[in-house]
Parts: structure tokens; C-alpha cells; sequence
């Protein structure tokens, strides 16, 4: 057994006997994999270092949810992920009677990101990471009947990060927290200018050259309109800023098309700069974080069981609601 299958053997036993697991939807999804080691309040600190879950855990409305909320276990890698849950399903039916876990309410979250990967030994229905985000997102509202049939939750922008750059979070930032300041390359917060650093960005982005046929096909589908090559896709994003007459709907749109295909993480992480008056930095950024997955926590709507199709957060949510409640009958 080499070292990799050796501590994928040893996390996942950790995961099957992960007491908090019991009646609930498990979603494994990327971030270091400190999670499970955290067993007291004092150690609770430790999530500043795990993003990736707390983001996602928030991003779940507390007062709606009548069961157990999802737990969300940081894996490691996009890879890790794929590689982890098809070993835990088979430890778990090795020996079900030394395991917490309901094979059933198990799900993964990853990133779409610009590489494509196989997802075969997880979802025999579709073989790519590619395959699966054109069947989910093929309209406005996610197939949810796929992710049940998949059992991937796959974001429909790059990665976490784009979701953070969501154009209503212009205004929702600027009057949700009042001594926070948020600013980009020294100026207050435009993510009008982060878009237009992002279509720049286009040109000399290594992962697009490599991966230039996904990247137009993944945009053809969503505009409905022959994009043949780098340059096309260029003149089609610069319409965002050089067309006064664009609808709200066209600039979504365009918008859309750039989360789509470029690393947000980089102008998140590099480029803002967050401040407030009452906090330490470190601080001052986890509180627009947890803001903003409020901000996606709020547009979920369980009494109707429907949300704004804008969103993809929520959908996903109210899927996860609606299993578990169907699973807990």
C-alpha cells in the first residue's frame, strides 16, 4: 500500500467514525483536511484556517433547517475528493457496523475550474467534470435530478472564489458593513474593474491556452452563439464596457461568461484588501466572508421549495433540503 492510499485509508476511517455525521447530509469538499480534529470549543478557532467548509456551512440558513444541518468535510484537492469518495463508499460496505455514515446522504462539492477531469468511478452517466456541469447547468435552473443521479455538486462558476465576485455583492457589501472597508488595487471596491482586469487577463492566461476548446464550448453553450476562437471571446466579453446600450440582463450575462472561465482566486486574495475600524485583519476578512454566504443563505426559500434561478448557491441548498427531508421520512 503506498503512502497516498495508506492516509486516504486513515482519513476515511476518521470520516465513518465522525460522530457528527449520524443522521446527516455529508458533503466532501476542498480545504485542508483539519476538520475531523477538532473536538472541543476551544479548538472551534481552528476553522479560520479550514475556508472552504465554514464558507459552504454558512452559506445554509440556520432558522429553516429543522433536521441536522449538512456537515461539510474539507478533503483536500479536487482530486482528493474524486479519489476519496468512491474508498469511502467501500470501507463503508466493508464493515457498516463501525461506520456512522449513510451511503445515501453522501455528496461531493467541487470546483468546475478550468481542467477537466475523469469522474467515471464516482458517476458512470457522465465522464468528465465538463460532461456533468453542461448537463447541470444546460438552463437556468440547475438539473437537480442530476446531482441526485451524480451525487455531485459542481460549481457553475470557476471555483468558490467567483461566487464571492457576484455582481449584486456591489451593493449588498456596501450596506451590510458599515465599518468594514473593502478595497481593490487602492481604490474603494468596483467589481466593474475587476471584471475588466479579468477580460484582460484572458489574452495571457495560461489554463485558457491550454484548455482553449473546453473553455469556447463552455461559453457557446451558455450565450447560444458561435465563439470560433481566444480573440472572439475577448471582443464578446469587451462589450460589458464598451456597449452603453447593454440590457441588466446582457451584462449578467456577460459577467457570467468571466466567472466562467477566470481565476477569481487571485484578485480575491492578491488585489483586495479588506479594513475595519473594530477588528484585526484576519478578523475584518472572515466577517465579509461569512456576510457574504448570509447573502446566499438569505436567498434561499424553503416554503416554496423554488428560488431565484440567478443563484446557483441556493438552489443547491434547497436540493439539500429537500433530501433531507425525503431521506429522514
Amino acid at each position: 500500500m503506498s503512502e497516498i492510499e495508506k492516509t486516504d485509508n486513515d482519513f476515511c476511517s476518521k470520516i465513518l467514525k465522525y460522530p457528527r455525521i449520524i443522521d446527516s447530509l455529508v458533503i466532501l469538499c476542498e480545504g485542508i483536511r483539519g476538520y475531523l480534529d477538532i473536538h472541543s470549543p476551544e479548538q472551534i478557532g481552528e476553522l479560520e484556517y479550514l475556508p472552504d467548509a465554514n464558507f459552504w456551512r454558512q452559506t445554509i440558513p440556520y432558522n429553516s433547517w429543522d433536521k441536522r444541518r449538512p456537515i461539510f468535510i474539507p478533503c483536500g484537492s479536487r482530486s482528493d475528493i474524486l479519489r476519496i469518495y468512491p474508498k469511502l463508499i467501500d470501507l463503508h460496505h466493508n464493515n457498516p457496523s463501525d461506520s456512522y455514515l449513510s451511503p445515501d446522504k453522501l455528496f461531493i462539492l467541487i470546483d468546475l475550474d478550468i481542467q477537466c477531469q475523469d469522474i467515471s468511478n464516482i458517476c458512470p452517466y457522465y465522464q468528465t467534470t465538463e460532461e456533468l456541469y453542461h448537463a447541470i447547468y444546460e438552463n437556468n435552473t440547475i438539473d437537480t435530478n442530476i446531482i441526485d443521479q451524480s451525487k455531485i455538486i459542481i460549481t457553475g462558476w470557476i471555483h468558490k472564489e467567483a461566487y464571492f465576485l457576484e455582481p449584486d455583492l456591489q451593493y449588498y457589501l456596501q450596506n451590510e458593513l458599515y465599518s468594514t472597508k473593502i478595497t481593490y488595487k487602492n481604490n474603494p471596491l468596483s467589481l466593474d474593474s475587476i471584471y475588466q482586469d479579468m477580460i484582460q487577463d484572458i489574452n495571457n492566461n495560461a489554463d485558457i491556452n491550454k484548455n482553449l476548446d473546453n473553455v469556447l464550448q463552455r461559453i457557446e453553450k451558455f450565450l447560444s452563439i458561435s465563439i470560433p476562437d481566444k480573440n472572439s471571446l475577448i471582443n464578446e466579453c469587451e462589450k460589458l464596457h464598451q456597449n452603453s446600450t447593454i440590457t441588466p440582463q446582457e451584462k449578467r450575462k456577460l459577467i457570467e461568461v468571466i466567472l466562467k472561465i477566470v481565476k477569481a482566486k487571485p484578485y480575491w486574495e492578491d488585489e483586495i484588501i479588506i479594513e475595519d475600524d473594530y477588528l484585526p485583519e484576519n478578523k475584518a476578512e472572515d466577517n465579509v466572508l461569512l456576510a457574504i454566504a448570509r447573502f446566499y443563505a438569505k436567498s434561499c426559500n424553503f416554503s416554496t421549495q423554488s428560488n431565484s434561478t440567478v443563484y446557483h448557491i441556493p438552489q443547491w441548498v434547497n436540493f439539500l433540503y429537500k433530501k433531507q427531508k425525503e431521506l429522514n421520512r
